[in-house]
């Protein structure tokens, strides 16, 4: 009987604990989210944590069902949110659930992050966005002579704008919103033309760039000599003079830091929105050839990627 209380005892040693948390992290199927959402997972396993994958088919409102329904059988006691569409959903499918989100753009417009929300307690993640005072401070090591920098907002990212004005003012760079759409880019560019700005910083406002109505900007940039900071390589690769561009692993992993920190006893309404702590930086040597700007050997380090350089 003692041999048997013994193994008993030891065995309950090994058991899983009867309140282990789990977390389910639901994501949007296009773009970067499904890596970050993989790396957000991997982090949490390779910490001993249960994890699941609910995939949120975007357009299918049927797959969209059934995954919130996988949600709710697996009963998390957290949920991680891969975009801003994925974090409405998991807020009102699993309410009093702690939820982190990771990879929204332009969150301070978000609605779920305004003053006194409902949700605000139970809230925090970590953006897709550059901290305002990053994005300046790499407008004025690469471009040290701007004074004015126009960036083109609709009413989904006005307070994103906000943001960066008053960081900019701290510096002594005046930044300026635009009101723009993508459906009416030709009035924004009128616009910048009677606004006497040395440049346009881009933020990821779907409702204002579209392939169009990138190319005409990146267009306008070169004809007036004027440089236009990107939010994604890409768009540096397509002509933009620099930018700084989101790594949607590292955001995951970062985000994963947030869940266990809220796992461990850690309220969400104390970590709130955070910035993305690792980021991309891209310069187009030939546009800035083509616009006259000069970015210095400090700015052209091993960390920085340069397209169009001559072979």
């Amino acid at each position: 009987m003692l041999w048997a209380g013994a193994l008993s005892a030891t065995s309950n040693l090994h058991a899983e604990p009867p309140d282990r948390p789990r977390v389910a992290v639901l994501f949007g199927d296009r773009g970067p989210y499904r890596p970050a959402a993989e790396a957000l997972a991997a982090s949490l396993r390779a910490a001993g944590h249960d994890c699941e994958l609910v995939k949120l088919a975007t357009g299918d409102a049927a797959a969209q069902q059934q995954a919130v329904e996988r949600l709710l059988k697996y009963k998390p006691t957290l949920v991680a949110t891969g975009g801003a569409g994925a974090t409405v959903r998991a807020l009102e499918a699993v309410p009093e659930v702690p939820v982190v989100f990771f990879l929204v753009p332009n969150a301070l417009d978000a609605p779920f992050m305004a003053s006194g929300s409902a949700t605000a307690k139970r809230l925090a993640g970590v953006t897709s966005d550059i901290d305002p005072n990053q994005q300046i401070d790499w407008i004025l090591k690469t471009y040290p002579k701007a004074r004015r920098v126009a960036v083109l907002c609709s009413e989904r990212s006005q307070r994103t704008g906000a943001s960066l004005q008053k960081a900019g003012r701290k510096r002594g760079l005046e930044i300026t919103p635009i009101r723009a759409t993508r459906d009416e880019f030709p009035r924004a560019i009128e616009a910048l033309n009677g606004n006497g700005c040395d440049g346009v910083l881009m933020i990821p406002d779907a409702k204002v760039y579209s392939s169009p109505s990138v190319q005409r900007l990146l267009l306008w940039g070169i004809r007036n000599k004027k440089p236009v900071w990107a939010f994604s390589d890409k768009v540096v690769k397509a002509g933009a003079f620099a930018g700084l561009y989101c790594d949607s692993r590292a955001v995951g992993n970062q985000a994963a830091v947030l869940v266990r920190e809220i796992i461990g006893g850690k309220q969400p309404a104390t970590i709130g929105l955070r910035y993305r702590n690792r980021f991309g930086r891209a310069v187009n040597v030939r546009t800035a050839e083509m616009i006259g700007a000069s970015p210095g050997k400090n700015i052209l380090d091993p960390g920085v990627v340069r397209f169009g350089e001559r072979e």
